[in-house]
């Protein structure tokens, strides 16, 4: 992710001075080089290396007192957030400065609501480096949802090992039928085809014969 805040600026300005201080004290060599030709006047190889070494000597002290200027910022390692339980979407946007935000994956959850993070490496509390360091999460996709089979006209017991095959629980209730014998049954609550969660209850109403 790079650096931020302060560090980035800090950082951009002492290269930027280490490389521009230097640049203008050749320019200048330069030019008094050309100066003093122009005027058909030697410059003595003494003085050529004597100008180089000047430059070459500045260039740490230049190095120094930039760095005393625009010291780089030491990033120290912060606890790491507990995100569990809250929205995704919410958390890439808020904590946008401190990490990057991603999924891993998905799963279905009857604890967590959809679109809400079930967990993220690192955990709560792993130390982190602000502005560089990737969390990845798996987020919720909320409760699993099956069919309501049909299990009308069958015998109780039948339909309570198909409905319990499916992940439902089921209770019994008899009445009395006119139209199915008994231990058939009649009705279904939910109704057959209904969509609901894995894990609901599904109260199956059995003939217990005509009255």
């Amino acid at each position: 992710m790079g650096f931020c805040g302060t560090q980035y600026y800090n950082e951009m300005m002492f290269w930027f001075l280490a490389a521009l201080i230097p640049l203008a004290m050749f320019a200048v060599s330069l030019l008094w080089i050309k100066h003093n030709k122009k005027n058909k006047k030697k410059i003595a190889p003494a003085v050529i290396s004597a100008s180089v070494s000047a430059l070459l000597a500045v260039y740490p002290v230049t190095a120094f007192v930039i760095l005393l200027i625009y010291p780089p910022v030491v990033q120290r390692p912060e606890p790491m957030v507990d995100l569990t339980g809250y929205d995704y979407n919410y958390c890439k946007t808020y904590y946008a400065e401190y990490f990057d935000l991603s999924v891993s994956g998905e799963e279905y959850s009857n604890e967590y609501p959809k679109g809400t993070i079930i967990r993220h490496e690192p955990r709560a509390e792993a130390p982190i480096i602000r502005g560089s360091t990737e969390v990845r999460c798996v987020v919720s996709k909320g409760v699993q949802q099956t069919i309501v089979c049909n299990v009308i006209a069958l015998s109780a017991e039948t339909a309570e090992k198909m409905l319990t095959a499916n992940g439902f629980e089921c209770i019994i209730v008899y009445e009395p039928s006119e139209e199915y014998e008994e231990g058939i049954v009649i009705a279904s609550e939910p109704e057959r085809n209904t969509e609901v969660p894995i894990g609901s209850t599904v109260t199956l109403y059995v003939s217990s014969g005509k009255e």
